[in-house]
């Protein structure tokens, strides 16, 4: 790369994607970049001699019509080539666009361009490292590119040009510590993509600039300065703005005044504002559309002027986030006195800069890690709170996480070279001085103490609240993974003697002593791996029936008594697994301080090699710690245990688990003492106006409480329709044959009818995937993508790629009930398949049922009835989310009217959606003719 260099960032269009499968190119577009401006413009639609497929059609917009015009690549080939020769190759996936005009050249007659290419795929990844996707339509979004085209080569090439433009000047602005650590990496990337990191490198040491004022050099690494915010003080506080026109006031034209948010407000100011509100919690129903999250953070902000503070818990961390970057950010532009808020997630969740500086010294093959670590140099410049949910990564299973995730304030010493700037300590200064410490209900219950507190007991308020009883039963779930464990103990093993790598022996290689302790610490790590066998075996010999294998995987109850009585009788076995584990613990540790003391200086290879001895034994340390747990009798108390089997039953693949049964009692002895009378909100909290189902959930009184139920602030009269299918077949038997022809034609009849963008719930991951196949033997248009939760990729994946859809269907379960905002044309069409009756076979859902019946209660009108109600009413909620939207939702299942319960169910939906019943045509009729009117 060179000052004056040409760069030529081009973007193609083509049939498919191979040239040896015949697939030719349909549109060249290019535009050349000298010093950061383009100079000029090339495209053209070439006629691939083939035909265009429909599904390249409907995404292009290029026809057959259209290219039968075009001249072919033979006639383009040599301007092509003079165009581009001499220049450096730019695409956002340079190893599709060069390789395939490489392809088409040879095709007829010309060498392949002796030119160097660049990656903006990859140069994105790592100068946007907060970028939450890297397609190119994502992209010029977030750097507001002008791209009206996606899809069109001249279109993309432009906007590839501008995108690559901003990606260099990222990079010169870069510090010089940073440019020379990336460089020092020698990352393989694609092509030449690394070559502009030593360019840039070279001219900022020859065109030295001087530090950015927000940045700072810390031992070798360029990091953002880390500022407390100024306390005011001497403040006078502010009047809460109890009417509407005072709200009007302060709102201004930043935010339309909405009377179900403002009564919200003033509920919850006015409860709080007396005195004997610390004794009575208060629930808020605010249905989609209401403005929760600044209905409850104003009035609280006002009410903490004091001082107090306010702890607000929701149910995950991308809600967290959510809350601070967007309800705090909205807040302080109407508050006469700005709050400060902080987010506060699991240790995990924080880069510890310690152990960053220490790997990013060490050589590394995997081209994962080595991006990772681009990534993370870069990121540092720009973080001010170290999370790493910031880079908004899917690869969290990735080792290079666990090397570098933080493992606590309390592993850090006061010497190490970024205690200073240690992130973890800087939240927990912000936090001490916040108004508002956001939180999710995971933490929450982990932390409860460090939370809360017996003698101030802050504010709490719990977002979500629908979903923190399940949330805790969920998390209180712990697997005895005996096979993991043991994998553990065989990948310890191998690091003290691997033949690939530096190993703990050769690094004791020089301390003789120290060869006696590597070899206790073989000996004790292949004495845990026997006994973590024996034990395997003894419980599949006590609870596991001979039979043969099934097809299915396997979950067996196991009584809380019968639990007791085996640990009883093996006792002697499982104190020699104790003492094993705890002599691994015992003589790593002996090695690792021999090792600190004797060396005056360790290396950065040395050191990963006891950190990652370290990181594999904490996996170890956690089997360890969950079995101390579990053989006190007091842990075993309102659990339930099971083991598991694979599919084939085989019992070397025995897990042992165990799990809450309910929370009944357990808020009002872990939650509530540490804080005031909690503020519960949700847009889904009640079952029915007389369900007592939350009250139970949540341990609250129904009796003192106070509640508030808010109207819908949406037309639904006007702007949706609800249908339930009566000619359905039976849904009590989900899994059969019938059922599933009976929901493609169903699906397909309905998307064909009105093809729009479909949200497609089920209960079942099994008959999505069954639907999936089954559709795609029906007629269903080829550009009518269809995704699948299970098939086609993860939750986040598939809502990305439903969202950019057009008319697309996507089959979902479990999460996607909830949690999903899709508004206006990214979802116009529901079809739930089947009312949401959880599971009975699940072991906790048998053990939570025989409680109910031990307390002479109802199990499926005390619980399944008012969960399937309410996971109904989430799901029918994704439907309306914004004033603008429309849509429609179809019910597959006719015991909505059928059966008694069904109008339990009914009733917990808005009265202002009163459902039609028909046949399948009748239905389709009907939303042809809702679709076509406005």
């Amino acid at each position: 790369m060179k000052p004056n260099t040409t760069y030529a960032v081009v973007d193609i269009e083509t049939t498919g994607t191979s040239v040896k499968d015949g697939d030719r190119i349909i549109q060249i577009g290019c535009a050349f970049v000298k010093n950061n401006k383009i100079i000029n413009t090339f495209a053209t639609d070439v006629n691939p001699l083939t035909t265009v497929p429909a599904v390249i059609e409907n995404l292009t917009g290029i026809s057959n019509a259209r290219v039968r015009k075009a001249p072919p690549f033979d006639d383009l080939a040599g301007t092509v080539y003079s165009l581009l020769q001499g220049t450096v190759f730019v695409a956002h996936n340079v190893n599709f666009d060069l390789p395939f005009i490489n392809s088409e050249l040879q095709r007829v007659g010309y060498p392949e361009l002796p030119i160097q290419a660049v990656d903006t795929v990859s140069l994105s990844q790592i100068l946007l490292p907060t970028a939450s996707s890297f397609r190119l339509r994502d992209l010029s979004h977030l750097l507001a590119i002008d791209h009206n085209h996606p899809h069109s080569a001249d279109s993309d090439a432009i906007a590839t040009a501008h995108l690559f433009i901003t990606l260099q000047q990222r990079l010169a602005h870069l510090p010089l510590i940073t440019l020379q650590q990336m460089v020092q990496l020698a990352p393989e990337l694609p092509r030449e993509t690394a070559d502009l990191f030593a360019y840039a490198f070279q001219q900022g040491k020859q065109h030295p600039q001087q530090l950015p004022t927000d940045l700072v050099i810390k031992n070798g690494l360029a990091l953002r300065k880390q500022r407390l915010p100024q306390q005011a003080s001497g403040r006078k506080a502010a009047r809460y703005p109890l009417t509407k026109a005072q709200k009007q006031h302060i709102f201004g034209d930043r935010l339309t005044y909405r009377p179900q948010q403002a009564r919200m407000m003033n509920q919850i100011y006015r409860h709080y504002s007396k005195q004997s509100a610390e004794q009575v919690p208060l629930l808020i129903e605010a249905p989609t559309g209401t403005g929760k999250t600044l209905g409850y953070l104003l009035p609280l902000a006002y009410l903490a002027q004091d001082g107090q503070q306010v702890v607000v818990s929701t149910a995950t961390t991308v809600l967290q986030t959510q809350l601070r970057d967007q309800g705090v950010a909205l807040l302080n532009q109407l508050l006469p006195n700005p709050v400060t808020a902080v987010v506060i997630k699991g240790n995990q969740h924080y880069v510890d800069l310690n152990r960053f500086a220490r790997g990013l010294a060490l050589h590394e093959h995997s081209k994962q890690t080595q991006l990772l670590k681009l990534r993370v140099l870069v990121w540092l410049t720009m973080t001010t709170t170290g999370d790493l949910d910031e880079l908004h990564l899917s690869t969290y299973q990735a080792p290079y996480f666990s090397e570098i995730a933080h493992h606590g304030v309390a592993s850090l010493k006061a010497d190490d070279p970024f205690f200073k700037e240690d992130f973890l300590r800087f939240r927990d200064q912000l936090t001490a001085q916040a108004t508002f410490i956001i939180t999710n209900h995971a933490y929450l219950m982990r932390h409860v103490a460090q939370l809360g507190s017996r003698q101030e007991r802050p504010l709490l308020v719990l977002d979500e609240a629908q979903h923190l009883a399940d949330g805790v039963v969920r998390d209180s779930r712990q697997t005895f993974d005996f096979n993991g464990y043991m994998a553990t103990c065989h990948s310890l093993i191998s690091c003290i003697d691997t033949e690939h790598s530096l190993n703990l022996r050769a690094l004791f290689a020089e301390q003789p002593q120290a060869d006696y302790r590597l070899k206790l610490l073989d000996n004790s790590l292949n004495d845990t791996d026997l006994h973590l066998q024996q034990l395997q075996a003894a419980l599949a010999r006590t609870f596991v029936p001979a039979q043969k294998g099934g097809n299915q995987p396997a979950e067996l109850g196991i009584t809380t008594d019968q639990l007791t009585d085996f640990f009883a009788a093996h006792n002697p076995l499982i104190k020699q697994l104790q003492t094993a584990i705890e002599n691994c613990f015992l003589q790593f540790q002996q090695l690792n301080e021999q090792y600190q003391h004797d060396q005056s200086q360790i290396l950065p290879s040395e050191q990963h090699v006891l950190d990652d001895f370290d990181n594999r034994l904490q996996h170890l340390r956690q089997g360890y710690e969950l079995l101390q747990t579990w053989l006190v009798p007091a842990s075993r108390e309102q659990r339930v245990f099971w083991v598991s089997l694979n599919q084939w039953h085989d019992r070397g693949s025995l897990t042992l688990a165990g799990s809450l049964i309910d929370t009944q009692g357990y808020f009002k002895t872990q939650l509530y003492p540490y804080f005031s009378a909690p503020l519960l909100t949700g847009a889904t909290l009640f079952a029915t106006g007389k369900s007592q189902y939350v009250y139970s959930q949540l341990d609250i009184d129904q009796a003192t409480a106070k509640h508030h139920r808010l109207s819908t602030p949406f037309d639904l009269e006007h702007q949706a329709r609800l249908f339930v299918a009566t000619d359905a077949t039976a849904a009590e038997a989900p899994s059969g044959k019938q059922r599933v022809a009976y929901l493609t034609h169903a699906i397909h009849d309905i998307v064909m009818a009105a093809p729009k963008q479909t949200l497609v719930l089920f209960n079942s991951l099994n008959m999505i995937e069954a639907v999936f196949y089954s559709l795609h033997q029906t007629d269903l248009p080829g550009d009518r993508e269809i995704l699948a939760q299970g098939v086609n990729g993860s939750r986040e994946k598939l809502l990305r790629r439903f969202m950019q859809g057009d008319d697309a269907i996507l089959l979902g379960a479990g999460s996607f009930w909830e949690g999903i905002d899709l508004p206006q044309e990214q979802l116009e069409l529901l079809i739930v398949t089947q009312l949401p009756f959880e599971s009975p076979d699940q072991t906790t859902t048998k053990a939570r049922y025989q409680q109910l019946r031990q307390a002479q209660l109802n199990p499926f009108y005390n619980e399944a009835l008012p969960k399937a109600a309410l996971k109904l009413r989430q799901g029918i909620g994704r439907l309306i989310r914004t004033d603008e939207d429309r849509g429609a939702a179809v019910i597959l299942d006719d015991r909505l009217m059928t059966k008694r319960y069904g109008q339990t169910i009914l009733k917990a939906l808005p009265k202002t959606l009163p459902p039609a019943t028909g046949s399948l045509t009748m239905i389709t009729q009907e939303l042809q003719s809702f679709f076509k009117t406005k």
